[in-house]
């Protein structure tokens, strides 16, 4: 009896080890396939066109100013995960439409580092160093 009692006090004592050693890992299989940042970078880029493009269709002054706003948090985010040039670009040119033009400038000039030869990117800083016209689309808040 002292012998089981001794190989049972000592599998309790393993087990956690032998758990944490071959118990259960995630695999892509069972369904929690972690995402790299460029997986992430890259799904919220295509929300953030998505929403550029409602945005670029809506009537209402207001909900194409949230669409907007909601592009660029997505977009920000994606080139939070990974720097990457269509990011920066996408970026800038909602910021531009946000009247945030220090904002495009430097997401703009982020593009243009990637991509030196940008024509999108340098088009964009210029843009962005405009002085404003009246003309111009009001940004949220119609200021």
């Amino acid at each position: 009896m002292r012998k089981l009692a001794a190989f049972a006090l000592a599998a309790v004592m393993t087990a956690p080890t032998l758990y944490a050693q071959f118990g259960p890992t995630p695999t892509e299989s069972m369904g929690s396939h972690m995402k790299s940042p460029e997986e992430k970078a890259l799904l919220e880029y295509a929300h953030g066109i998505k929403d550029r493009q409602k945005a670029e269709k809506e009537q209402d002054h207001d909900k194409k100013m949230k669409l907007y706003l909601r592009a660029k948090d997505e977009f920000s985010k994606s080139v939070g995960y990974t720097g990457h040039y269509d990011g920066y670009l996408a970026l800038g040119q909602v910021y531009l439409v946000l009247g945030m033009k220090e904002s495009a400038l430097d997401a703009c000039s982020h593009a243009l580092g990637m991509k030196p030869n940008s024509e999108d990117a340098q088009q964009c800083i210029q843009d962005a160093r405009k002085k404003p016209e009246s003309s111009e689309a009001k940004p949220a808040g119609g200021q």
